[in-house]
């Protein structure tokens, strides 16, 4: 079972960003795309849908990118095990680096790093980083919307993704 490390409180066929994603360990499924490793991307996440897949890096396995309708955007990643704790606290270290404020959030988005990078509308954009350990793999969740408009999406969002992730554990 996927455990949170901080406590929680369709795009359909083929598509241009998939072009050559099994060059990069990816295949097409029925729902989404699969990476070898075994994280499975739906085509339609909550709100959001799957726009890209991402291939590995030093610190990260694979990944995948997903917009709203509503100006949501998020990448879920998945990490070899054990690095997310270091990866969390690169992210908290270049956004404070870079002058961004640590924003004070509840609800979901208290259980990851957020930090303000600027204003959208009436409302505050939002970067939050959450971070999750799993069997097989790390996980991170990144997320970025606006305050407090779409604060209460995120949670189900959040858990949309969780439910990803424990499916991907449990294969």
């Amino acid at each position: 079972m996927i455990a949170a490390a901080l406590s929680l409180g369709g795009l359909s066929g083929e598509t241009r960003a998939q072009d050559g994603a099994t060059e990069s360990g990816w295949r097409t499924v029925t729902t989404g795309m699969r990476h070898f490793t075994g994280l499975t991307c739906p085509d339609r996440v909550a709100s959001l849908n799957r726009i890209h897949v991402l291939g590995s890096g030093v610190d990260r396995v694979a990944g995948c990118v997903y917009q709203g309708d509503d100006g949501t955007n998020a990448i879920l990643r998945s990490h070899p095990v054990g690095t997310s704790a270091e990866i969390t606290r690169t992210f908290s270290k270049r956004y404070s680096e870079a002058g961004f404020a640590r924003l004070e959030t509840t609800g979901a988005s208290a259980a990851g790093v957020s930090f303000r990078t600027g204003r959208r509308g009436d409302g505050t954009r939002c970067e939050t980083l959450w971070r999750f350990t799993a069997q097989t793999a790390d996980y991170t969740l990144w997320m970025v919307y606006t305050l407090p408009s779409q604060a209460e999406s995120i949670g189900p969002m959040v858990t949309a993704f969780a439910e990803v992730m424990a499916r991907t554990d449990a294969r």
